[in-house]
């Protein structure tokens, strides 16, 4: 196999990576029942990237992680890095997340 041979398969062996990569992120769009409570639906969700809108109308963009009986905590955090949060159920207006 020549140089040429090595790079196409190189290429195409990437293609595929790429190509796997998008339909694993596809598979992790969040999906809510408004029938159940939120609790239930976070919990349902976990791992999943949402936004969360908590009473004082701050938002916060971010993995979640764990769900408890009183508490969500996000992960990565949208624009801090390195940072984490640990938000009260009950204190929660809004859960944004991708539908498409």
């Amino acid at each position: 196999m020549n140089v040429r041979g090595i790079f196409f398969t190189a290429v195409f062996v990437m293609g595929l990576f790429i190509a796997s990569q998008g339909i694993a992120v596809a598979q992790e769009k969040p999906s809510f029942n408004p029938s159940i409570p939120l609790k239930d639906n976070l919990a349902s969700n976990v791992g999943k990237r949402v936004s969360l809108m908590i009473s004082t109308g701050e938002s916060l963009e971010g993995t979640i992680e764990k769900v408890g009986d009183h508490f969500v905590l996000i992960s990565k955090l949208s624009g801090k890095d390195f940072f984490d949060a640990l938000v009260r159920i009950d204190e929660l207006k809004a859960v944004v997340f991708r539908a498409r």
